[in-house]
């Protein structure tokens, strides 16, 4: 039991995890049109969030050679970046949807689109965004994706009566 513990608290100090916890990335398993998966970024600094997103898709088996995003919504960071044993290019774009970046990857260059969950997000709905954006055969836009996220009515407690004294 304890060289299992062991092996799992190692685990959690791979790149890609943030204190135990793993990057928020979810990604569809078909290769159709749209948007292929979704990522909840901890904050808006490229040079800390781009190399953890790196490690975990390559826990997932997706190689990344190139990531770009929109300037408007990032902290700029180097043309190249170190990761791990590599380097990532990475480019910005002026234009275009802020909650998107694509990721390429493998030996054909398969891009992939990433819907971006702003950092700030609650947890429920961000839940609710990313389970959206990675459903196999759908085509959503990010925004069509925000939008029905938050049109779901919140997880509420049920109102319980408190006891009174007397």
């Amino acid at each position: 039991m304890t060289t299992n513990r062991a092996a799992w608290v190692g685990e959690q100090e791979l790149p890609g995890f943030r204190g135990g916890i793993d990057v928020r990335v979810s990604l569809r398993t078909d290769a159709g049109e749209g948007l292929h998966g979704a990522w909840w970024p901890r904050s808006t600094d490229l040079a800390v969030e781009l190399p953890e997103l790196v490690a975990a898709l390559d826990r997932r088996g997706v190689a990344v050679q190139r990531f770009t995003y929109p300037f408007a919504t990032w902290h700029a960071v180097p043309r190249k970046l170190a990761v791990g044993d590599r380097v990532v290019r990475v480019g910005g774009f002026s234009t275009g949807d802020p909650q998107l970046v694509t990721v390429t990857c493998g030996p054909g260059a398969l891009q992939l689109e990433l819907l971006v969950v702003p950092p700030d997000t609650e947890a429920l709905f961000s839940a609710r965004a990313m389970r959206l954006a990675s459903c196999p055969g759908t085509a959503r836009s990010p925004r069509a994706v925000l939008t029905a996220a938050g049109r779901h009515p919140a997880l509420r407690v049920a109102s319980l009566p408190l006891p009174t004294a007397g």
